[in-house]
């Protein structure tokens, strides 16, 4: 990306206070203000439309030049704003103003500071912090020919600073095999075989040794109970994933300062997928509401935040088949529109999209569903398992608009990556069987019921199947194939399945 481009994005990215905190005290006809408004306030978003605007305004200005000062003024105040927000951000720029006094002599003062942070890295195990710190005081104490330090004093600093590098060590390794996990599930795929299960032992029996013998500080547990739970939901295993998300959940309440906003995040959002899997909706209220509750200086983590809340408020809706109701929340739902949906990382875009538009198939809007995967499927950056998932429910859009050629050209592509890569869901393969077969609303009753007799047999035992179980917790394609096969109400089965796993019943008055 071009400097212009970045700073398109950055400008684009700001909050309302970062904007405001930005503009304060800077004059509206300075030529990087110009500039920052052509992008805030008229809202271009083309390179070309940007500076051929900015040169018809600033005539005597350079482009490019105006583009690198304001993105390097940017950088510069939301580093500043985060320092007074993010404790990681302070104890880096502690230990640089350090460094500042030190170049400038005066020693006691630089000492002070990293003895101040080096107790406050070590009382929120930041590691990293608590590492450069005491490498610094180190090397300045012996610039300094260690002024009034005993040898015994030297000797517990090295000390420190070892079991610093130590821990560091351990926790990087736990990190490392966490990442080995989650690197296999999302480009080799959940686990669908007992021999794919196997295939992760390897990573299994290293983290249970690392485990075992690391410290039972906060980071080591927290890296460990998240490794587990990964490990368990790839399996399929979601109740007992539920209970360590619980101890992780536990963990995170009981040692407040320590963890930072976005893992907890991300142990709510694992959290609140578990919930959805294993059917306890009723539960799912509370942590949507500590969710919504968590603050961040980052806008585009509150955004990210904000879909989270909106897509966890609509899937009970859209797995009880409640279509109706679902179009309403989204239209009500300020971060589920297309503009905020655009503006998301490109796993949680796809995400969102994958689900508005089946809330449009099970209205009958093909068209607007189909117009809502446009952009994820096109999106190149976006390599992940659910951009073939993308693809099926793609497939079924065009079933229903009756487009022969992109069935028999998609499905083709799609038969030919799956043999390549050797893995795919047994649903995957008969969602594609299912949209070849051309119209059911044409077939005879008898025809279809034939079709049905083939394929009950195939959707019970894949309905049953731990592994399957992966692609059927993302959505219930299972019930479509059901609903159309016999020309049956989509949302009455999705409802009747839902009821089915989670045994729970819930009235249910806006079915389609």
């Amino acid at each position: 990306m071009t400097n212009a481009e970045v700073l398109i994005e950055l400008v684009r990215s700001l909050s309302k206070n970062e904007k405001r905190s930005f503009r304060l005290g800077k004059k509206s006809t300075a030529d990087y203000i110009v500039l920052f408004d052509l992008i805030d306030k008229d809202g271009l978003t083309s390179v070309e439309e940007l500076k051929t605007a900015f040169e018809k305004i600033e005539k005597s200005a350079v482009f490019n030049v105006t583009v690198s000062y304001l993105y390097k003024l940017l950088l510069d105040k939301l580093l500043a704003l985060r320092q007074n927000a993010d404790v990681d951000y302070s104890l880096m720029a502690q230990i640089l103003k350090a460094k500042i006094l030190f170049e400038k002599s005066i020693f006691p003062a630089a000492l002070d500071i990293l003895s101040k942070v080096k107790q406050e890295a070590k009382e929120l195990e930041r590691n990293e912090a608590l590492m450069m710190a005491s490498r610094l005081e180190l090397d300045y104490l012996q610039h300094l020919n260690m002024p009034g330090i005993s040898e015994e004093e030297l000797i517990n600093k090295h000390f420190s600073l070892t079991n610093s590098l130590d821990a560091l060590r351990s926790l990087y390794e736990q990190s490392s095999l966490y990442e080995l996990l989650m690197h296999r599930t999302i480009y080799k795929g959940a686990i669908r075989s007992s021999m794919q299960k196997d295939s992760f032992n390897d990573l299994v029996y290293k983290e249970y040794n690392l485990a075992r013998k690391a410290s039972r500080s906060f980071e080591a547990q927290k890296r460990h109970l998240l490794f587990q739970s990964g490990f368990l939901m790839a399996v399929g295993d979601e109740q007992s994933a539920s209970d360590v998300l619980v101890q992780l959940k536990d963990l995170i309440a009981d040692n407040p300062g320590k963890d930072n906003s976005l893992f907890y995040v991300a142990v709510l959002e694992n959290m609140l997928e578990n919930m959805r899997e294993t059917g306890r909706y009723e539960q799912m209220p509370a942590l949507i509401e500590r969710l919504q509750s968590i603050s961040h200086p980052s806008h585009m983590v509150k955004m990210h935040i904000d879909a989270l809340v909106g897509l966890y408020n609509l899937l009970p809706m859209l797995d009880h088949g409640e279509f109706r109701k679902a179009k309403d929340f989204i239209e009500k739902c300020e971060a589920l529109q297309p503009a905020a949906i655009e503006k998301l990382n490109p796993s949680m875009e796809s995400k969102v999209s994958l689900y508005c538009a089946l809330v449009n198939i099970g209205l009958r809007d093909y068209k607007k569903a189909r117009k809502a995967l446009v952009r994820p499927i096109m999106n190149k950056t976006c390599d992940l398992p659910i951009h073939r998932i993308l693809r099926i429910t793609a497939l079924i859009i065009h079933h229903k608009m009756n487009d022969v050629d992109y069935i028999y050209s998609e499905t083709r592509s799609m038969k030919r990556e799956m043999a390549k890569s050797g893995k795919a869901y047994r649903m995957e393969n008969l969602i594609l069987e299912v949209v070849a077969k051309g119209s059911y609303a044409l077939m005879s009753t008898r025809k279809r019921e034939q079709i049905w007799d083939k394929i009950k047999p195939r959707l019970d035992d894949i309905r049953q199947d731990v592994f399957e179980a992966q692609l059927l917790k993302i959505f219930d394609f299972s019930a479509w194939i059901e609903a159309e096969v016999l020309r049956t109400s989509f949302s009455e089965t999705l409802y009747h399945n839902c009821l089915n796993r989670s045994s729970v019943a819930q009235p249910h008055n806006d079915r389609e």
